[in-house]
C-alpha cells in the first residue's frame, strides 16, 4: 500500500475518536468513573468541567440536577467552551432540594427536618414550583405578590413605627418591611422589641437618602397612606395561614402550611440551598438551552454567552437588613464580565433585578437581546428587569412586563436602548418611569430609540407618578427618538434638575398624564431640543434651555387606528410633512419633510419586542413579515365579525400578543391577553375588506397566518 493512501486511511479511522474526544456527556444516570462518552457519561458537572478544554462541548442529558454549574475554565475566542442540553431533552438545574419526612406540628402546620446553609435573606420555599410566603402579618390573603397586604403606619421615627392592633406576640428577631408614603423605595429591618401598638427596630438614618423621604415622620396627603405602610414577617407564631412557612435555623426545622392544609405529598416542597444555580468565572464560555430554577446566574468572566435558557425564580428573598442605599446588586442574571451576550432567554420571577450589568466590575460592551423578562422586583426597591450601569451596553428587542419599579434602567456611557416592548412598570413604587435613569456631571452619549413604553400607572396608594421616559436628577447627553409611549399615568417625558444636551426627536405620546414636565429644583438647564414630537394632551416643558419646534398636541387621533395601537399617521392629517429636517440626525422621510411622531407614512411599520421589525425607512413586504416559524389555524376564513385562532402546536400558556397587519405591512390591530382556551377570538368587524396577516407571539414562540376580511 502506498504511503499517501495509508496516511489517508489512518485519518479516516482516527476521525471518529477525535470527534468523540471533543464532546463530553453528563447524565443523571452517569458515573464520574466513566469515560464521558454518550454511552458512558459522567455524573457531575464538576467532573465534566475538569475534562474540558478550549473547543470542547459538554452535552447535558435531560433530567433534574441539584448541583451548581460552576465553570471555572476558559475557552478561546475561536474555540469556546460550550455547555448545552441534548437536543430535544429538557435539562433542569435547580438551586433547591426536596424536603420530605413531614409530620404534624399543630393544626394544619407540618414540620420536617432539613439543612440549608444559604444566607437567611435568600432562603425561599416552593410548593409545586410556586413560591410560598415567609410567615407574616397581615397575611397575603389574595395570593398576589404585587399587592403588599400591609397596614398603614400612624407615626414613628428612625427606629420605631406606631400602628394599630399588632398581634400580641413577641416579634423580637422578626423583620419589618416598610414602604414610605412617597413610595419611591422600601426598606427592611430587624425588630428589637414591640407592644401591640409599636414596633421598635434596628434603625435607619432618616437624615440621609434613601431614608429621608421614606420614613414615618414624613407626611403625604394620600388617602390611607399618610406615613407609609408595613408588614411584619419571619416569626413562627405568625404562621397561621395557607402557603406560609418558617425555618428555625437552630433546629433545622421547616414549618409549613400547604394551600389546602393537608400534609405535603412527597417531592412537592423544596427549599433554596444555594444563591447561585450557575457561575461562569472563566472566559469564552457558551451556555445554551438550559433551564435554571431557584438560583441566580453569575457571569463574572468576560466574553461569555448565555443563550436560549430559562431562569425562573432567579433571585428571591428579602432586602438587605443593613442597606444604606436604595438598590441591591443581586439579580436573576448578574453580569460582571465584559463583552457578555444574553440572548433568547426567559427570565421570570425575581424579588430584585432581572438582569444587572455592573460598571464597577467592568461589564462593558454587553448585549442584552431578544429576551422575555417578567415579574421583577417584588421587594419594591430600586431594582429593574434590566439594570445597566456599565458602558457601551446595548439593550434591544426584549419584551418586558410586570415590574415593581422601573421597566428599564440604563445609566452608563454610550449605551443603546432600542426596539424593546416594556409594559406594566411601577406595580409597587411611584416616582419612576417605564424607562428610568439618573445622571451626574457627564454627558452620557446614549440613545433611546424605537421602543414601545406603555400601560404603566403607579398604585392607588401613591402619587401616581409613572412616566414614560424619565431622565431624572442631572441627566445629560441623551438622544431620544422614534419611541411610542401610551397609557402612562404621568408625563410622557420627565426631566429633572440640571438637564443638558438632551434631544427628543420624532416621538409619539398617546393617553399619558401629560406630554412633558420637569422639576428644575434651582438647577441650570440648557441645550435641550424638542422637535417633531406628537402628544395627545398636556404641553412640552417650556423652561429656559429648551428649544421647542415642529411639535403637535391634539386630543383628536391623527393615526390610522389608535384604539388598536396603530400609530401610523393617516394621509391628509396635520402630522404629514410637518416635521423639520434636523442637521446631523438621520431620519429618512417621504414627501417634502419628515412626519411628526414615531412613524413616517410610507415608511416602515416598525414594531418592538422579541420579534421586532426594524425601521428601514421602507414599507414592509409580505416576506419581511412571515418568518415561517409556526402556523396558525384561523376560522372562519373569510371572516366578517369575529376571527377565531387556534394552534397546530400546543397552545402557549403565557402572555401573548396578537397583531394584524395589512398586506403593505402596516399594523392595524393589536390585542393582548393570555391563552386560556383551545382557541382565541378577536373582533375584526372594523377592518376594511381585504387580505391580512396575523402574528401571535407567546413566550419564545411565534405563530403566523393569513385571513380574508369580507
Amino acid at each position: 500500500m502506498n504511503k499517501p493512501l495509508l496516511f489517508f486511511l489512518s485519518l479516516v479511522f482516527l476521525l471518529p475518536t477525535f470527534l468523540m474526544a471533543q464532546t463530553i456527556y453528563v447524565s443523571t444516570t452517569g458515573n464520574d468513573s466513566n469515560t464521558g462518552t454518550i454511552n458512558s457519561p459522567y455524573k457531575t458537572f464538576s467532573k465534566a468541567v475538569s475534562m474540558m478544554s478550549a473547543g470542547k462541548t459538554c452535552i447535558i442529558r435531560g433530567g433534574v440536577y441539584e448541583e451548581e454549574l460552576l465553570i471555572n475554565k476558559s475557552g478561546t475566542s475561536g474555540n469556546p467552551l460550550i455547555f448545552k442540553a441534548e437536543e430535544g431533552e429538557k435539562v433542569a438545574i435547580r438551586a433547591t432540594k426536596k424536603v420530605d419526612g413531614w409530620q404534624l406540628h399543630s393544626g394544619s402546620i407540618y414540620k420536617a427536618t432539613v439543612s440549608t446553609a444559604i444566607e437567611s435573606r435568600y432562603r425561599t420555599v416552593y410548593y409545586n414550583t410556586e413560591i410560598m410566603d415567609l410567615a407574616r402579618w397581615p397575611n397575603n390573603t389574595d395570593n398576589n405578590r404585587w399587592t403588599l397586604n400591609t397596614i398603614p403606619v400612624t407615626g414613628g421615627d428612625g427606629s420605631s413605627f406606631t400602628v394599630s392592633a399588632i398581634p400580641n406576640i413577641d416579634w423580637t428577631g422578626a423583620l419589618v418591611y416598610y414602604l414610605g408614603a412617597h413610595s419611591g423605595t422600601s426598606w427592611t429591618r430587624t425588630i428589637t422589641s414591640n407592644t401591640t401598638t409599636q414596633i421598635n427596630h434596628t434603625g435607619v438614618d432618616i437624615t440621609k437618602w434613601p431614608f429621608n423621604p421614606h420614613n414615618p415622620t414624613v407626611w403625604r396627603d394620600l388617602p390611607g397612606n399618610n406615613r407609609g405602610q408595613l408588614y411584619l414577617f419571619n416569626k413562627l407564631e405568625a404562621l397561621d395561614y395557607a402557603r406560609e412557612w418558617y425555618f428555625d435555623s437552630n433546629t433545622n426545622t421547616l414549618y409549613f402550611q400547604t394551600p389546602d392544609g393537608n400534609m405535603p405529598a412527597s417531592g412537592t416542597v423544596e427549599i433554596a440551598t444555594r444563591k447561585y444555580a450557575a457561575q461562569l468565572t472563566g472566559q469564552y464560555i457558551r451556555v445554551e438551552g438550559l433551564d435554571f430554577f431557584g438560583g441566580s446566574i453569575k457571569i463574572s468572566g468576560a466574553n461569555n454567552e448565555f443563550l436560549n435558557s430559562k431562569v425562573i425564580h432567579g433571585s428571591e428573598g428579602h432586602d438587605n437588613l443593613n442597606n444604606t442605599g436604595a438598590s441591591v446588586g443581586e439579580a436573576a442574571i448578574e453580569v460582571l464580565g465584559g463583552n457578555t451576550l444574553v440572548k433568547g432567554c426567559t427570565i421570570d420571577h425575581s424579588a430584585v433585578n432581572g438582569i444587572i450589568i455592573q460598571s464597577y466590575s467592568g461589564a462593558h460592551n454587553t448585549i442584552i437581546e431578544g429576551n422575555y423578562i417578567s415579574n421583577i422586583d417584588y421587594v419594591g426597591i430600586h431594582a429593574t428587569p434590566v439594570r445597566a450601569t456599565a458602558n457601551n451596553v446595548k439593550i434591544w428587542k426584549n419584551t418586558v412586563w410586570n415590574a415593581g419599579r422601573d421597566g428599564l434602567y440604563v445609566n452608563g456611557l454610550n449605551c443603546e436602548t432600542s426596539y424593546n416592548d416594556v409594559s406594566r412598570a411601577e406595580l409597587i413604587n411611584s416616582d419612576s418611569g417605564v424607562f428610568y435613569t439618573v445622571g451626574n456631571t457627564e454627558l452620557k452619549g446614549s440613545v433611546i430609540h424605537h421602543n414601545w413604553f406603555h400601560d404603566s400607572a403607579s398604585p392607588s396608594y401613591s402619587s401616581a407618578k409613572a412616566a414614560g421616559i424619565y431622565l431624572d436628577n442631572d441627566s445629560k447627553g441623551y438622544l431620544v427618538h422614534h419611541n411610542v409611549i401610551w397609557n402612562v399615568s404621568w408625563s410622557g417625558f420627565q426631566v429633572n434638575w440640571a438637564n443638558w444636551n438632551i434631544d427628543f426627536f420624532n416621538n409619539t405620546i398617546w393617553n399619558a398624564g401629560g406630554a412633558m414636565d420637569s422639576w428644575v429644583n434651582g438647577r441650570e438647564q440648557k441645550d435641550n431640543r424638542i422637535y417633531n414630537n406628537f402628544a395627545s394632551t398636556g404641553d412640552w416643558f417650556r423652561g429656559i434651555g429648551f428649544d421647542i419646534q415642529n411639535n403637535s398636541i391634539t386630543a383628536t387621533s391623527p393615526f390610522e387606528d389608535a384604539a388598536n395601537l396603530n400609530f401610523m399617521p393617516k394621509s391628509g392629517t396635520a402630522l404629514i410633512d410637518s416635521g423639520r429636517i434636523i442637521a446631523g440626525f438621520a431620519n429618512p422621510y417621504k414627501g417634502n419633510a419628515p412626519d411628526i411622531g414615531a412613524y413616517e407614512r410610507g415608511g416602515t411599520a416598525w414594531t418592538a419586542g422579541v420579534n421586532a421589525i426594524e425601521d428601514t425607512g421602507q414599507p414592509l413586504s409580505v416576506n419581511d413579515f412571515l418568518n415561517k416559524k409556526m402556523t396558525l389555524v384561523i376560522f372562519p376564513n373569510p371572516a366578517t365579525e369575529e376571527l377565531s385562532i387556534s394552534f397546530k402546536n400546543p397552545l402557549p400558556s403565557r402572555n401573548l400578543s396578537i397583531k394584524i397587519y395589512n398586506m403593505l405591512g402596516s399594523l392595524v390591530q393589536t390585542h393582548y391577553g393570555k391563552a386560556s382556551s383551545e382557541s382565541i377570538s378577536i373582533p375584526v368587524q372594523n377592518l376594511a375588506k381585504g387580505n391580512y396577516l396575523v402574528k401571535v407571539v407567546s413566550n419564545n414562540n411565534t405563530y403566523n397566518g393569513k385571513f380574508i376580511k369580507k
